[in-house]
């Protein structure tokens, strides 16, 4: 890490474990936390590409012991309620449906007791959701993948992606996370998700995302949710799109006996269309990627989220630096 990285991640630290002690402002909060994968290698889930949508099993740990030293974990339907209580209440989500949810997520919460939310693609039965940045940094990290997504990005008019110069190792993850980055930048997102659909990375999902045996397991175990995620605006139209989000609701309602009147939504730029469309599938809320505190009363159908990241649940500091950091006056 650079001399002025470090200094910065000092300062965000100190900052906000300083901010946790002034407890008042924290008096009756509520905020609804996002994350999307839990593998079970520490080290293959802090490699730079990663980091920003992976943790693995000590970082979701730790984030659960600083949440639960100074908030309460609970559920959506209490996060949404109005509190007067001195800690913050916290709600946990996790979107895509991916299996690690079952092997990972479950058993640590299940052996603290605490409560979370899935958020599966729809239909329920297809692969777990991926962002483009995802599946470009996957298709290009595995080997028996890298090749042929390389020729097939280059063939889509996107420049040449980084070529592997011995190996795999983490300056050619931060390689790919800068090509990625870089991307982001430069071109639109409905072009980049043509492209990701097109790579050839079923070998990587296939068999990763969470089967309907599991999820009316994991509900039946009293502590998980399940809702609907909805898809980026851009890839469908809206005819479509509430045609397909009525259609989950429909299979969550088969598959569990208490599915959330709650959706996810997995893109960005949400918007009163995107509002509509919750209302006309009867979903109460969506939750967005939007950052922010939930601010009361909560009557809105569009709610903000703080996506949670590789830096931010390693260290206490820095996530309630963040956190701390978002309260509005």
């Amino acid at each position: 890490m650079p001399r002025l990285d470090r200094t910065q991640d000092v300062v965000q630290r100190l900052r906000g474990h300083w901010r946790l002690n002034l407890s008042e402002p924290l008096w009756g909060r509520s905020a609804i936390l996002a994350l999307r994968r839990v593998l079970d290698d520490e080290a293959e889930a802090r490699l730079p590409h990663r980091a920003d949508w992976c943790l693995g099993p000590d970082s979701f740990q730790k984030l659960l012991e600083s949440l639960s030293d100074s908030a309460q974990i609970v559920s959506l339907e209490s996060v949404l309620q109005l509190h007067h209580d001195q800690l913050p209440r916290i709600a946990l989500t996790f979107d895509g449906g991916w299996r690690d949810t079952l092997k990972q997520v479950a058993p640590t919460l299940e052996r603290m007791a605490l409560p979370a939310n899935v958020f599966l693609p729809c239909p329920v039965t297809q692969r777990a959701w991926s962002s483009w940045h995802e599946a470009f940094g996957e298709a290009l990290w595995h080997e028996d993948t890298a090749e042929r997504a390389a020729q097939q990005l280059v063939e889509a008019g996107l420049p040449a992606p980084p070529i592997v110069a011995g190996s795999r190792d983490e300056h050619y993850s931060q390689a790919i996370k800068t090509y990625v980055d870089e991307l982001d930048q430069s071109y639109k997102p409905a072009m980049l998700h043509a492209v990701a659909a097109t790579l050839n990375a079923d070998a990587i999902v296939s068999g990763e995302s969470l089967d309907a045996f599991s999820i009316r397991r994991l509900e039946q175990g009293g502590l998980f949710r399940f809702g609907s995620l909805m898809p980026p605006r851009f890839l469908t139209q809206d005819a479509r799109a509430l045609a397909q989000l009525r259609e989950s609701q429909h299979q969550l309602a088969i598959l569990c006996r208490h599915p959330l009147p709650i959706a996810a939504y997995a893109g960005g730029g949400e918007d009163d269309d995107l509002a509509r469309l919750a209302t006309g599938a009867g979903i109460e809320h969506v939750l967005t990627r939007r950052t922010g505190w939930l601010e009361p009363p909560v009557d809105t159908v569009l709610l903000p989220r703080f996506v949670i990241t590789q830096p931010v649940a390693n260290s206490p500091g820095r996530l309630f630096d963040w956190l701390l950091g978002n309260l509005r006056s």
